[in-house]
């Protein structure tokens, strides 16, 4: 089974996860003083978000990862632009970019990706998202309820497939109709961008067995990734379905040693309660309705004097970063060995692909590619979806 790595790009910048370090990572930061590439938080600074984003891009690239996630949030920038303006700063780099279909037509989505692919070398990798909090998804105008939202995205991804492989698509569904539509000339020769699906709850498990090529989770207990894989792969082969994958995002702190990596994880921890980030985090947890990881029903019962190993969950698997705010929650923290080890365990239990990352996310981009990627360079294949026949795709009336 072969392996592949990419990296996260920062959603906000990071001068908040950076304890006792003033440096400024484009316009991102809330003021007082700062050391680096200093930004006055303004349109048309010299140095902007996108421009640190083109730093880590880059470095990502000539460090060996594969692609890059960027994620998305309504105070956030949008990720498909973000992802347009950095493909054009990189040769070779995948971008993930998440999106809602209630903010697009399938159709409006079909020719944005087929002309993305063909102006990048099919580069776009489409993480569909169909939001995790009721009260968010009000904010931006869309009011159906959980599981009407990813019966929309299944017909969404039935006409995408439609418009894609036929140049003449007839569909008639609850949320879309098409009359004679599809790709043609040029833009039939990009590529279906590869489809990456998240969530836990029932609904979101069906969406992903019918139509992605990756499903994606936050880091857990081994057991609880195990089991959660086995569930995904059982509901796939009820479609005929054996080809879905696996992708994992987790966090990085390592070092030479055991010591030292425990040494900067201990910092972040320390400063973040210091800070009173556990609180933050509390007050934010009413805007969620997506299921708890396992390791966050434990956050009620530890207050802020808890012991910051408390939050190993397995070795060198640290949880103390989703008790202190800083997503996606959990880290592998522990010496390059050791590391490498506990890729090695995920990438058993079937993690195809991982999402790694640590802060600040320039350096640390530098420092996994020199000292963990390169004990996987026999095992790394490039992300691809498995030949198969156009599919032929209609209403569920049959016409």
């Amino acid at each position: 089974m072969s392996i592949e790595f990419f990296t996260r790009l920062p959603l906000h910048g990071e001068t908040q996860f950076l304890p006792g370090d003033p440096r400024n990572r484009g316009d991102w930061h809330a003021g007082g003083a700062s050391t680096g590439a200093v930004s006055g938080f303004a349109v048309g600074d010299h140095f902007t978000y996108i421009d640190y984003l083109g730093q880590i891009a880059r470095a990502a690239e000539i460090n060996g990862f594969g692609g890059a996630l960027m994620v998305n949030a309504p105070t956030g920038e949008e990720p498909w632009t973000v992802c347009s303006l950095l493909a054009r700063e990189t040769r070779t780099l995948k971008f993930v970019t998440a999106f809602q279909p209630y903010h697009y037509t399938p159709w409006v989505a079909v020719q944005q990706a087929a002309t993305y692919q063909r102006a990048t070398g099919n580069r776009l990798v489409w993480n569909i998202i169909n939001g995790g909090s009721d009260a968010i998804q009000r904010q931006v105008g869309d009011f159906e309820g959980h599981d009407e939202r990813y019966a929309r995205a299944t017909e969404f991804m039935d006409v995408v497939r439609g418009y894609w492989h036929n140049e003449q698509f007839h569909y008639e569904g609850t949320y879309y109709r098409a009359e004679g539509g599809g790709l043609r000339g040029p833009l039939k020769k990009a590529e279906l961008p590869l489809i990456c699906t998240a969530g836990s709850s029932v609904a979101a498990r069906e969406f992903a067995a019918k139509h992605a090529d990756f499903y994606l989770m936050r880091a857990e207990h081994p057991d609880e990734i195990a089991a959660l894989i086995d569930d995904i792969r059982a509901r796939a082969l009820k479609w005929g379905r054996t080809d879905i994958r696996f992708g994992l995002s987790i966090d990085v702190i390592t070092r030479d040693t055991e010591a030292a990596a425990l040494a900067e994880a201990k910092r972040f921890f320390d400063e973040g309660v210091a800070k009173g980030t556990v609180k933050a985090r509390a007050a934010h947890a009413g805007l969620r309705t997506a299921r708890k990881l396992s390791y966050e029903h434990g956050y009620n019962d530890k207050d802020e004097q808890q012991a910051f190993d408390d939050f190993f969950i397995h070795p060198n698997v640290w949880t103390g970063f989703g008790y202190i705010g800083i997503p996606p929650g959990c880290a592998l923290v522990g010496s390059y060995a050791n590391v490498v080890a506990r890729i090695h365990e995920y990438h058993g239990i079937g993690i195809d692909l991982f999402f790694l990352a640590g802060y600040p996310h320039l350096e640390e981009a530098y420092r996994i590619g020199e000292h963990i990627l390169p004990h996987f360079r026999a095992q790394r294949a490039a992300l691809a979806r498995p030949a198969t026949e156009p599919v032929q795709l209609h209403a569920s009336n049959g016409a």
